[in-house]
C-alpha cells in the first residue's frame, strides 16, 4: 500500500463530469491541488500550498493522481515515458501533458487528507554514506522524514527507528515493518508509519550508525557461525563504532578464526545489526557488500 502526500481536491470536477482536454488545446482545471508540505519532484521545489493544474489530453482527475504519485516518488526518476520539465513546471508523458502553478486561493470542493494528520519533521536526518534497507537504496545526502500518523510516532522515534534500520544486518526489518522502496515509506499496520525522501543536500554531522571504513571490502572466505548469526561467504563493509578502521578489521579477522559458535570473554554480538561490542564498548558491525 502507497500513502499519499497530497491532498486533491478534484471532486468537484468529478462531480461534473470533466471530461478529457484535446490533444493540441491546454485546459485549466476547475479544482486546486494542495501540498500539504515543502516538497520537490527531481529539481522541481514546490513549497505548501495550492496549485493550479493546466491540462493537455489527459483527464484533471487523471493528472492530479499523476501529480500525487510523482510527489510520492523516492528519487525522482519519474516512471517512462514521462519527462518533467523544472524550469516550467510542466510533465510529459507521450502526447499527455500537464503543468502545475502556485494558485492564488483554493478552489473549493471535496476531498482528504493524505496522509491523515501527517507532517514534515523540521529536522533533517544525514546519511553519510551510500546505504540501503532491503530494496530500498539511500545515497549519502540529508533526507527528510514525513511522518504519516501524528500522534502514534514523534519525530525523534521515527529518525531512532530510520536510524536502527540503517544498522539492520539483513534488511529484513523487526517489528512488523517494511519499507516500500518506491516511495521510500516505512510501514507497520495500517495506521503507523513515516517516509524519508531525499532533500538534495549533502550530508552533515555526524551518524549514530558508525563510519564505514573505506578501500575495499572485507572478504569473508567461508561461511562462519556466530551465536545467532550466520555470515555467509562474500564481500563485507566494516563500520567503525569504537575502534579504528585497522583495529575492527584485525578484531574481526581475529574471531573469525576462532572456534565457531564462541565469542571470546569480554565480547558480545548483537545479532540484529551484526554489530560486536568489547567489555560493553561498541567496537564494529558488519553489513554484506552489495
Amino acid at each position: 500500500m502507497k500513502l499519499r502526500s497530497a491532498v486533491v481536491t478534484v471532486l468537484a470536477a468529478a462531480a461534473a463530469g470533466a471530461a478529457p482536454a484535446s490533444a493540441q488545446t491546454p485546459a485549466a482545471c476547475p479544482a486546486t491541488f494542495a501540498v500539504l508540505h515543502d516538497d520537490q519532484v527531481g529539481a522541481l521545489l514546490l513549497p505548501a500550498g495550492d496549485y493550479a493544474l493546466t491540462v493537455t489530453a489527459i483527464s484533471c482527475a487523471d493528472a492530479a493522481d499523476r501529480f500525487r504519485q510523482f510527489l510520492q516518488d523516492f528519487d525522482g526518476r519519474l516512471p517512462a515515458p514521462w519527462q518533467l520539465d523544472p524550469a516550467t513546471a510542466t510533465f510529459t508523458g507521450g502526447a499527455q501533458a500537464f503543468s502545475v502553478a502556485r494558485a492564488a486561493q483554493p478552489s473549493g470542493g471535496g476531498g482528504g487528507m493524505h496522509p491523515a494528520g501527517g507532517t514534515r519533521c523540521p529536522a533533517t536526518f544525514s546519511v553519510l554514506h551510500d546505504d540501503r534497507i532491503g530494496a530500498l537504496r539511500l545515497p549519502a545526502g540529508q533526507y527528510a522524514i514525513t511522518l504519516l500518523a501524528v500522534g502514534r510516532l514523534t519525530c525523534a522515534q521515527a529518525a531512532a527507528r530510520f536510524t536502527a534500520f540503517l544498522q539492520d544486518y539483513d534488511g529484513r526489518l523487526p517489528g512488523g515493518w517494511i519499507v516500500d522502496a518506491e516511495t521510500g515509506t516505512f510501514l507497520r499496520g495500517a495506521h503507523v508509519g513515516f517516509r524519508v525522501k531525499p532533500t538534495g543536500q549533502p550530508p552533515s554531522g555526524t551518524s549514530a550508525v558508525g563510519t564505514r571504513c573505506g578501500g575495499d571490502a572485507f572478504s569473508i572466505e567461508f561461511p562462519h557461525r556466530f551465536p545467532g548469526l550466520r555470515v555467509r561467504a562474500g564481500a563485507y563493509r566494516v563500520w567503525s563504532l569504537g575502534a579504528s578502521c585497522n583495529r575492527a578489521a584485525q578484531q574481526l579477522g581475529r574471531l573469525l578464526d576462532l572456534r565457531q559458535g564462541r565469542l571470546p570473554r569480554g565480547w558480545t554480538l548483537d545479532a540484529a545489526t551484526a554489530t560486536f561490542t568489547r567489555r560493553g564498548t561498541p567496537q564494529f558491525r558488519i553489513e554484506r557488500a552489495r
